[in-house]
């Protein structure tokens, strides 16, 4: 009987599915790939801008006959028209290319490559993450690297990052705790402890929540609240849902590699959200929408209301959504009528319509905006393996005074064409 070596495996496997054809390797290999595009065309920057996002989804199973030995691959690129709206924003960029290879040391899973540490919300490197399993439920993680440069995406060596995470997580509770350091040339640039818990004790309630203690943020000393969420739902079945949430949140700071001159507000901002659907009938809901938010720096605060109805099989084939928004924005005041009709097919195919219309005016001010919103989608799954969806939306502004709101138009109005489009096929 030979010397099983699955830690050797998996990583030929990952090379394999980078580097190397996937025929000559044992293993049950699936995946995905897609390629998404982008196009604007907008009056009032007088230029047109595309972006394409190609993505990549590798899974290797099986590897050598053994269940225990599986590896998987991430891609994602974003490319860009040569008109971009923030000329430092780079042209192309790669979003995350890594490989994971399951339980590579016994029960410790390797990542190594471009990613997001999913138990630590904000944290992203170019390294290698180690998570320890200690048991199904419980583990720790640790990774280190060098950062993407936080305003151009770039490899950089001048950015360093580290840190750890534990957790435990069942069906019906859990619990991250973590913290994540990055330097530039040396010096701290980001330091924060990062939480997260959730409780399901029934499947109709749960609460969850998470929170963010950025170190030194905004030039104070000690650790502060730069994120603070909670989230409550419950749902009755068919019949009604209910969800509240509170968040409360300021600007991300860089300590050391702050390049943006833009005066960041470091105040916090607090909002408060209620909202509720009740079904009339199985297929018909009616739904409400409220939040209300405060922001630090001046005192001043926003709300928004939200009422609608929406049916999801009339005549089994055709589904609606009417809405109306009422938005104080703490100086501006704005309301939207909104109307959707779609239908779908077969579970094949669905198509969908809409129109919205809105007002917006300037608080103490003549200012105030028209805006007209068209849009079209439709999506299609042709198979198992291929499925396509694409939408079209065109809005027209008209402002009462241009000089008074945006003095680099040229024109009280203009139009902007967003069309999108994504292609994905799985194996």
């Amino acid at each position: 009987m030979g010397v099983e070596r699955p830690g050797i495996a998996k990583v030929l496997c990952a090379a394999a599915l980078v580097l190397l054809p996937v025929e000559g390797f044992a293993m049950n290999l699936k995946g995905r790939v897609s390629e998404s595009v982008l196009y604007v065309t907008d009056d009032s920057a007088k230029q047109n801008y595309s972006y394409t996002w190609s993505k990549l989804r590798l899974d290797a199973t099986d590897i050598y006959g053994n269940k225990e030995n599986s590896a998987h691959f991430d891609g994602a690129y974003t490319g860009a028209s040569s008109n971009v709206y923030n000329s430092q924003t780079p042209p192309t960029r790669i979003n995350y290319a890594n490989v994971k290879m399951e339980k590579l040391f016994q029960d410790t899973d390797v990542v190594i490559g471009r990613q997001a540490i999913d138990d630590l919300v904000g944290a992203r490197l170019d390294g290698a993450l180690f998570d320890m399993h200690s048991s199904d439920a419980a583990g720790l993680g640790v990774f280190g690297g060098t950062m993407p440069d936080p305003y151009m995406d770039y490899f950089s060596s001048g950015f360093l990052t580290f840190g750890g995470f534990g957790y435990y997580k069942k069906k019906e509770a859990g619990v991250t705790l973590g913290y994540a350091e990055s330097l530039y040339n040396g010096n701290e640039d980001q330091a924060y402890i990062y939480g997260s818990t959730y409780l399901a004790p029934t499947d109709e309630f749960d609460v969850n929540g998470s929170a963010r203690l950025d170190h030194n943020a905004g030039n104070t000393s000690g650790y502060d609240f730069t994120n603070l969420l909670v989230n409550a739902n419950y749902r009755s079945g068919w019949r009604a849902n209910l969800n509240l949430t509170y968040n409360q949140y300021r600007a991300v700071w860089y300590q050391a590699s702050e390049t943006m001159n833009y005066g960041l507000d470091m105040a916090l901002q607090k909002s408060a959200r209620v909202f509720t659907d009740v079904a009339l009938v199985p297929t018909v809901k009616v739904y409400a929408d409220y939040d209300y938010r405060i922001r630090d720096s001046d005192g001043l605060s926003a709300s928004l209301l939200m009422v609608g109805l929406k049916e999801n099989d009339l005549m089994e084939i055709f589904y609606y959504n009417v809405s109306y928004r009422n938005i104080n924005y703490f100086t501006a005041v704005s309301w939207q009528g909104a109307l959707a009709v779609g239908a779908q097919f077969n579970e094949k195919a669905t198509a969908e319509l809409g129109a919205a219309y809105s007002e917006n005016q300037q608080n103490q001010t003549s200012n105030g905006m028209t805006q007209i919103i068209y849009t079209a989608s439709a999506d299609y799954t042709a198979s198992k393996s291929w499925m396509f969806n694409c939408s079209v939306e065109t809005s027209t502004q008209k402002f009462v005074s241009v000089d008074s709101v945006y003095l680099s138009k040229y024109n009280d109005q203009y139009q902007t064409t967003t069309v999108f489009a994504n292609l994905t096929y799985r194996f």
